[in-house]
């Protein structure tokens, strides 16, 4: 018994003094920089985090984290990253590799673990990709594309488009007034707010968008759907799953041509929507559904293979306002939406 306390103990100390091996450099450049400025980023492994302001400069800051005790272990393992900070006319470049050195050890390999802060212009241009680490964006005008192999992936508010590649992170975006575009292997896929055609594809993670005025199509392979039309209903959406099921939520004043498929063995149930051959709440066992919602209006079409399918009808919100999806200006603008710098993704309701 007491060998083993001792053994714990002893673990313990070994598990603390390396939690605090850590030896860190940090870089620093400021560039100038005006509205529309690109900024490409490649990076083997670390974090991203990209700040806005009203400036006109781009700051870096790369923290260089070497997981060992001492200075002088340090030396040789950041002796092998290569690190560039340059600018090209408008487009600014930052980059990091690691020389392929594989060496015995029980710790992650490369051993050092980057992170990139970023502060720039509000009207920018992102390109950025990192292999291993996490994507985080504040709110911002312009276009993005954001790509990694593991790690989650985060926008505020953002005038613009966004495309998104992860193969294993989740996702989740607050906010878009252009196109949306996301991929993704076996991450979710959370939308807040989308106010232009929408895109969303995921081979295992949920897709919800909680927001939209339509042009939304989502392709789910044992996915989970969710999306939550606002009124007006203004352009087509198709919603395909194959082994899950979709909930789509519509103002009850909305105007749409349903079109739903269940699976053979599935069911499309409808509540608290008035259609023409369905009372408020139906639960009859049907695979497929084709009604006109007040009248009809864009097609809204709806394919579950393996899964079910709910039409979910709510009343409006006291004071909600109709947006159109085309409206110009930043969501942030639109009265009765969270205020820049929020950081949250609106809430499903």
């Amino acid at each position: 018994m007491n060998f083993r306390l001792g053994l714990i103990a002893l673990l313990g100390c070994l598990a603390a003094r390396d939690a605090q091996a850590l030896i860190e450099h940090r870089v620093e450049k400021t560039f100038p920089a005006r509205a529309g400025t690109v900024l490409a980023v490649e990076l083997f492994n670390g974090a991203i985090n990209v700040t806005a302001a009203d400036s006109d400069t781009l700051e870096a800051e790369v923290l260089e984290q070497c997981d060992v005790a001492t200075e002088k272990e340090a030396t040789p393992w950041y002796a092998d990253l290569v690190l560039g900070l340059d600018q090209q006319g408008n487009r600014v470049v930052i980059n990091a590799s690691y020389k392929q050195k594989m060496s015995p050890t029980w710790k992650n390999w490369p051993p050092v673990l980057l992170v990139l802060n970023l502060k720039v212009p509000r009207n920018c241009e992102l390109d950025l990709y990192t292999r291993d680490g996490g994507i985080t964006v504040g709110n911002l005008q312009g276009r993005l594309k954001l790509r990694n192999e593991t790690g989650k992936i985060f926008t505020g508010e953002i005038d613009g488009s966004i495309s998104v590649q992860s193969f294993g992170g989740d996702v989740a975006l607050t906010a878009c007034t252009g196109p949306v575009e996301v991929s993704t292997t076996t991450g979710a896929i959370l939308v807040g707010r989308a106010f232009g055609p929408t895109r969303l594809a995921s081979a295992g993670g949920a897709i919800e968008v909680q927001r939209a005025a339509g042009g939304v199509s989502t392709n789910g392979n044992g996915s989970e759907i969710k999306v939550r039309f606002t009124h007006p209903v203004t352009s087509p959406s198709d919603l395909v799953t194959s082994g899950g099921s979709i909930t789509a939520i519509f103002d009850r004043r909305s105007g749409v041509d349903l079109d739903a498929q269940a699976s053979v063995l599935g069911k499309v149930t409808v509540r608290n929507l008035t259609l023409p051959t369905v009372g408020a709440s139906d639960t009859s066992r049907r695979s497929h559904l084709a009604e006109k919602l007040n009248g009809g209006g864009p097609v809204v079409s709806m394919h579950a293979s393996g899964g079910n399918i709910l039409l979910l009808g709510e009343d409006p919100m006291p004071g909600e306002e109709v947006v159109p999806a085309a409206a110009a200006g930043t969501p942030a603008e639109k009265k009765g939406e969270a205020p820049p710098g929020s950081g949250a993704v609106g809430g499903s309701r």
